[in-house]
């Protein structure tokens, strides 16, 4: 039998309890009369019948409802003090007054009507914990328990004891599986509105995303996303999911006062969650509103405030078709999915007013621009007109050349103003996207040859001699302005860290494409440079050396790629010079 029941025991595992009612029963066939199996309760403040047998079913029962009248405590009567010691009560021979003295109360009817002779309590002593006893004894006028009777049951014991600890083991093996793939779960759930709000870029895609896939993902078959309006003193649905067949209820709180006795709008003046785990709690909180809560059809809800740096910025109300427990693992998934989406939505809305910011500013550019420009052209004219007329007045030295030299300064800033307000009318059209192509018949030879003849002055000036090389003339579809625009950006670059030494333009065909490149022996660029100064306000020189927005080769990069082709610093070192190449499509040489 102890083989037996051993191997039970030992493959028992969930069903442990149906076991131990299995060796109860073989006890009392092998060593009667009656025999209960306790164990202690979860919380170790008492021990409970898991099964009880005896040789008379009537004798059972009655031992089965003097057991289940209440439970025993640890220390109570002679079970509850083999537990509590973790040792063995041997009693061949029972002492009716001991047992009257030793007994619980509930039992000294069954001693009254049956009597014990012969009693045994074998604790079942784990590994690290007692997990219950079993209680054994013989009725008036049986022969009592021996040693190998106590031996048998202790070997048992053990067996059982042993068996529990591997059941314990096990299932707390399973539930520390099952906590991993809760978590794994809620992990997944997180990262999933964390993927979708991370792509989310204003207020009202945050919101949807909200509504949407965060509602779903704690599981809700409806709600929806309110937020305050300007004045803050209303709270608004600006996105919902689930509200299908009833849109009346949606429209009954569309627009909801932030000082209305509703949980959402609660939860906005308090800045804290209330979860309802079911219909009844919901309803003794807001009796007015269990209707609408009855009628669209949902048994749990929850108000969950989106809060960022203490401010609250909105409240989820989300709705369950179940009554569903809220616990701790649970509350802090959906805590942390708000904080995340209250980020989410302070960051739209941050970015929502830096686009409108970034507008407003390009919309001021242009208009400067285009106001600085009118003046600027009349200032021009009557420069140009007062150059002529110096000319012809005073042609020779004296007071009429110090004129001449002051016209010809202020005609040069005049000038530099207005590449200037040029620079800042392109920076404002091509950041909204409004850069404007003219697309015509352009030699590059011939405005090449052009430009430098218009800066002949200033490369006068510079002492940096401008050197065309070309043969013959270089056609292609292009907007004559910009490609001219660029030259010149290139060619003004040049002259000013040329540093007296020639400057030269090469213009040659490759396959389909035209290649004009400007070579100096200036100062030159680090390599790491060579990209950088493309980007819009970056120099490969200090601002305090050289004037200009630093936006000059933005603007070149621009519009050489708006026509298709390519700009870079095709060869530069500190001290050697730089060498740009310009690279544009379907050309032809004649």
């Amino acid at each position: 039998m102890l083989v037996n029941l051993s191997r039970q025991l030992a493959e028992a595992e969930s069903d442990l309890e149906l076991v131990l009612d299995t060796v109860s029963s073989h006890i009392v066939a092998m060593l009667g009369d009656g025999c209960a199996v306790f164990l202690l309760m979860e919380d170790d403040t008492g021990l409970e019948p898991v099964t009880i047998h005896h040789r008379d079913p009537e004798r059972c029962k009655v031992l089965e409802q003097i057991n289940t009248m209440r439970k025993l405590r640890i220390g109570e009567g002679f079970t509850g003090a083999a537990v509590s010691s973790g040792k063995s009560l041997y009693l061949p021979s029972v002492d009716p007054a001991l047992l009257q003295r030793a007994a619980v109360p509930e039992f000294t009817a069954y001693l009254e009507s049956v009597g014990v002779s012969s009693l045994l309590v074998v604790p079942l002593s784990g590994k690290d914990r007692v997990h219950g006893a079993f209680w054994l004894s013989r009725d008036s006028g049986s022969p009592p328990y021996t040693q190998a009777d106590l031996e048998l049951l202790e070997a048992l014991a053990d067996c059982a004891a042993l068996a529990m600890d591997s059941a314990r083991l096990h299932a707390r093996h399973r539930d520390d599986r099952l906590q991993l793939e809760r978590a794994a779960a809620r992990t997944a759930r997180l990262q999933q509105v964390t993927a979708a709000l991370s792509g989310a870029a204003t207020p009202q895609q945050v919101a949807d995303v909200v509504a949407h896939i965060a509602i779903a993902s704690l599981g809700g078959v409806a709600g929806s996303l309110v937020l305050p309006n300007e004045s803050r003193t209303d709270l608004e649905i600006v996105s919902h999911v689930g509200h299908t067949h009833t849109p009346h209820i949606l429209q009954r709180f569309q627009t909801l006062p932030i000082t209305a006795d509703n949980p959402v709008a609660v939860a906005y003046r308090k800045g804290r969650a209330f979860y309802f785990e079911d219909l009844a709690r919901y309803g003794a909180q807001y009796p007015a509103l269990l209707t609408f809560a009855a009628e669209a059809g949902y048994q749990a809800a929850a108000a969950l405030p989106l809060k960022s740096r203490g401010d609250v910025l909105g409240v989820l109300w989300v709705r369950f078709s179940t009554p569903r427990v809220f616990d701790e693992l649970e509350r802090g998934l959906m805590s942390t999915m708000m904080e995340q989406s209250a980020q989410a939505l302070e960051r739209a809305w941050l970015y929502t007013r830096a686009q409108r910011a970034v507008a407003q500013r390009d919309e001021l550019l242009s208009v400067v621009a285009h106001e600085l420009r009118t003046p600027l052209a009349a200032m021009k004219l009557q420069i140009q007109s007062l150059q002529r007329n110096l000319v012809r007045a005073v042609p020779g030295e004296g007071t009429g050349g110090l004129l001449n030299t002051k016209a010809d300064a202020v005609d040069r800033q005049v000038k530099r103003l207005e590449a200037l307000v040029t620079d800042l009318l392109d920076l404002s059209q091509i950041t909204a996207g409004k850069l404007m192509l003219r697309i015509e018949e352009v030699d590059l030879v011939d405005l090449a040859h052009e430009v430098c003849e218009r800066m002949a002055e200033e490369a006068s000036r510079a002492k940096s001699p401008l050197l065309v090389h070309a043969e013959g003339s270089m056609w292609g579809q292009w907007d004559r302005a910009r490609v001219d625009q660029v030259l010149s950006n290139l060619l003004s670059n040049a002259l000013k860290y040329a540093a007296g030494k020639p400057i030269e333009i090469t213009i040659s065909a490759d396959g389909t494409q035209a290649r004009l490149t400007v070579r100096d022996q200036g100062i030159g660029i680090p390599p790491e440079d060579h990209a950088r100064i493309f980007e819009r306000f970056e120099r490969a020189v200090p601002g305090q050396n050289y004037s200009g927005f630093g936006v000059g080769l933005w603007i070149c990069k621009q519009s050489i790629q708006a026509l298709g082709g390519r700009i870079r610093v095709a060869q530069s070192a500190p001290g050697q010079g730089s060498t740009f190449e310009v690279t544009l499509p379907c050309c032809r040489k004649q």
